[in-house]
């Protein structure tokens, strides 16, 4: 495993179990390289992991400080929400399906080539499923994955969790996600799939995923009909 993916897990274990608690600035990056033995770019990129996950945020002219981590909190800033996933998340709870409408390999635009930072062109999965609870719809998935990094995915793993795919079979670590919620009217799309009318608006979670690498594996757009879409969550002044 690279270094700085090491210091990066060193450091997020240390806020975790509170050694570096909210709100507190790290010590100056020189001394990190002097504790872990490594040089500026180690450093950076390690640091550059736990920006992306919401863990740490750089404050220009004063340092870098330690954002919220509560693990008490049924989703904690980016930390569990991004594993969880619809599978884990309804375990034993409801039962869980999935219809596949779209699995097919493109080449990338330069719209998702940015989104997922990527060279244009490159090959990636463009997925498209409906998720069901108890046989009813729940939501839309519209997913693109790198094929360099996600590799052998195949229709099984979409009827069931992509995640675990992940996690379990390829032994790759989901580390966090960044997340942009909106509304739209209804396309053809969520009319024929999640029952909405030609009037009737969905909610979407736009969805940028990341490995503990900081290597972006997926960008995603969930769509949820207006009456089963529901937001939890917890803001703290800084």
């Amino acid at each position: 495993m690279a270094k700085y993916i090491d210091i990066a897990n060193d450091i997020r274990d240390k806020i975790k179990n509170q050694k570096y608690v909210y709100g507190q600035k790290l010590p100056y990056e020189y001394s990190l390289c002097v504790d872990y033995h490594c040089n500026k770019e180690t450093m950076k990129k390690a640091l550059d992991i736990l920006v992306k996950e919401g863990l740490i945020v750089r404050r220009r002219g004063a340092g870098t400080f330690v954002k919220d981590y509560n693990s008490s909190m049924e989703n904690p800033n980016l930390i569990n929400d991004s594993k969880i996933g619809l599978t884990q998340r309804f375990k034993g709870k409801k039962e869980i399906d999935s219809d596949i409408i779209v699995f097919e390999v493109i080449s990338c635009d330069e719209g998702i080539s940015k989104k997922l930072q990527i060279e244009e062109g490159a090959f990636v999965y463009h997925i498209i499923r409906r998720r069901n609870l108890d046989k009813k719809p729940y939501s839309i998935e519209i997913i693109y994955m790198p094929i360099s990094i996600i590799p052998n995915l195949k229709i099984d793993h979409l009827k069931g969790s992509i995640y675990q795919y992940i996690e379990k079979t390829l032994k790759l670590k989901i580390q966090s996600a960044h997340k942009t919620i909106s509304g739209h009217i209804s396309s053809q799309l969520e009319q024929d799939y999640l029952a909405l009318k030609s009037t009737e608006p969905y909610f979407q979670i736009e969805q940028i995923t990341y490995l503990s690498s900081g290597t972006i594996f997926e960008y995603s757009l969930s769509r949820f009909h207006y009456q089963d879409f529901e937001l939890k969550t917890v803001t703290i002044a800084m």
